[in-house]
């Protein structure tokens, strides 16, 4: 895994998850595992399916998150959501959200969990192509890039696509926190008001 030590002073572009690191989708999660057991495209799944975006309308933004759009938009910085769900999730979560103007393009800054031939990708075992796909479609360097995100898998993933990463503990699952803590290459915060602090560092080491 590479080692996170040195300050990324062509920084220019964000990434975030989505689900347990911008919005708290807990109560939504169990219509993604209802429709687990219904067949694919059936009446039952696609209710299910209706429902669960109905539910991600209702999937709040932990506290802090409006100040750091604010303080993106202020700063021309680019951001982009790398998301293991798919792209349609996060196009209903923007909207519901109004944050067309910090996430502009659904398939240039809602990256879901699709390549463009429609075949899934998976950050789990830190696989990079994930960051990769959107490293290509924004046309970004990985070191002008940083990435937040709530699960172990996103900043390993995003370190061996070679992205500076944070892990969010707010969102982290209770089993991968004690290995987020002790892990020596990725600084952990606790709020996201602290992107904001890590952002303007990033920002103030460029001058």
């Amino acid at each position: 895994m590479a080692k996170q030590k040195t300050i990324n002073r062509e920084f220019k572009t964000v990434f975030f998850d989505y689900d347990g690191t911008m919005f708290d989708t807990a109560d939504a999660d169990q219509y993604v595992a209802r429709q687990k057991t219904l067949r694919r495209f059936s009446p039952e799944w696609v209710q299910a399916r209706k429902e669960y975006l109905e539910h991600i309308k209702m999937c709040p933004l932990y506290d802090g998150w409006q100040q750091v759009f604010d303080y993106i938009k202020a700063n021309n910085i680019q951001a982009a959501i790398v998301s293991g769900n798919n792209r349609e999730v996060l196009n209903v979560a923007v909207r519901q959200y109004g944050l067309q103007e910090v996430f502009p393009q659904d398939k240039i800054n809602r990256i879901g969990c699709k390549d463009v031939n429609g075949r899934r990708i998976r950050k789990s075992g830190g696989n990079p192509t994930l960051f990769e796909h959107a490293l290509k479609q924004l046309g970004e360097d990985p070191k002008n890039v940083l990435a937040f995100g709530n699960d172990l898998c996103d900043a390993q993933a995003a370190s061996n696509a070679g992205i500076k990463s944070y892990h969010c503990l707010w969102g982290a699952k209770p089993d991968e926190l004690p290995m987020m803590l002790a892990d020596p290459d990725h600084q952990c915060i606790t709020s996201p008001l602290q992107i904001i602090d890590i952002l303007r560092s990033e920002k103030n080491a460029q001058r």
